[in-house]
């Protein structure tokens, strides 16, 4: 028997009395061998166990793999459950199927922590969905010299999908203050990786997560403009979902209980914090306005809830424009390309009356 870490091609073709050929065929061009040779190939390889040609030396051979890699923040069941991912995936998926490209989901965040690394993944390229800049995965991915494009993020030396995050959450934010709203706080998805904290908005904001820093400095603006103290904001940072939102109102309402606002980064969290008021009785909008970012309806949404103050963005749009950065990047001359995103009025902001 073939030693397991000296199997090869070669090894199994010589193991067998056949031609190198022969048994590269059986995994490369399987239409010119026939089934029963085919089979006892396949039965003498698994014997020493050999898995297969290299994918890294094949996709070499070839000068391309056919496949592009995601790289996103959270777990893999993330991508499939969030509203927003699940459109973004529909939108590269609308040029990768055109074109006959495959799609690797790389999540940089896994469990057990001792899985094999993600990034080895045999791909021509990667679109980085909003990950976090200091993210070791991130600065690897980057290092690895493949062509790539990044969405909700800033990188000189690559494409950028981005959104017009700051003005339009100005927008938002004057919206709140023009309802009459002084005692405002925010709910966001963190910005730095696994941050969980309760700090006020006018400390300094890490640029890890670009979507977080550009979304929170256009509330800053406003808030600035409206002559509203930002040490007097908090902002609560907790996972994107409707269970984040939901304890962040806790938290917030624990160090500040008149608060009448919620800006949130997400829909998710504006739902879960707008269940949460619910659950207090604090009656929406009467005694507290809530808004969200991304007019997509989150799976986890508890029914009955007004209808959202948000944010409109194209969440298929913008996978499909990552898409074709990448794989028409040769005929691509914007180094940025900017999407608007636009203010949704719904039944979740009204006017602060003074009531508690």
């Amino acid at each position: 028997m073939v030693r397991a870490n000296k199997a090869t091609l070669r090894s199994i073709a010589n193991g067998l009395g056949i031609t190198h050929t022969t048994v590269s065929n059986v995994y490369n061009n399987p239409a010119k061998v026939s089934e029963a040779l085919r089979q006892r190939v396949l039965d003498y390889a698994r014997s020493v166990h050999y898995e297969g040609p290299n994918p890294t030396a094949r996709s070499l051979k070839k000068g391309s793999c056919g496949a592009i890699g995601i790289i996103f923040n959270d777990q893999l069941s993330y991508a499939f459950t969030d509203a927003h991912d699940v459109a973004f995936l529909r939108g590269v998926s609308s040029v990768c199927e055109i074109e006959g490209t495959n799609i690797v989901l790389i999540p940089l965040r896994t469990n057990p922590s001792n899985r094999p690394d993600t990034l080895t993944a045999i791909v021509d390229g990667y679109i980085l969905n909003a990950p976090y800049k200091d993210s070791p995965g991130t600065k690897k991915a980057l290092a690895r010299g493949l062509p790539t494009v990044v969405v909700d993020f800033d990188a000189p030396r690559h494409v950028s999908i981005l959104t017009n995050d700051r003005a339009v959450m100005t927008e938002v934010t004057r919206h709140v203050l023009e309802r009459g709203h002084r005692q405002i706080a925010s709910i966001t998805f963190p910005h730095s990786e696994g941050g969980q904290e309760l700090f006020t908005l006018d400390r300094r904001i890490s640029s890890d997560n670009y979507v977080v820093s550009e979304r929170l400095q256009g509330c800053r603006r406003a808030l600035r403009a409206a002559g509203v103290a930002l040490v007097a904001v908090q902002v609560c940072e907790a996972p994107n979902s409707g269970a984040g939102g939901k304890a962040a109102v806790d938290r917030i309402l624990a160090a500040n209980p008149g608060v009448t606002a919620f800006i949130c980064l997400s829909d998710r969290l504006a739902y879960g914090a707008m269940a949460r008021c619910r659950e207090l009785n604090l009656s929406i909008p009467n005694r507290v306005s809530v808004t969200g970012f991304d007019n997509l309806l989150p799976i986890d949404r508890e029914p009955d809830l007004p209808r959202l103050t948000t944010v409109s963005q194209n969440a298929f749009e913008k996978g499909r424009k990552a898409a074709e950065a990448l794989l028409y990047r040769h005929s691509m001359k914007e180094r940025q390309i900017r999407l608007k995103a636009e203010f949704i009025r719904g039944e979740s902001t009204g006017k602060w009356r003074g009531t508690s």
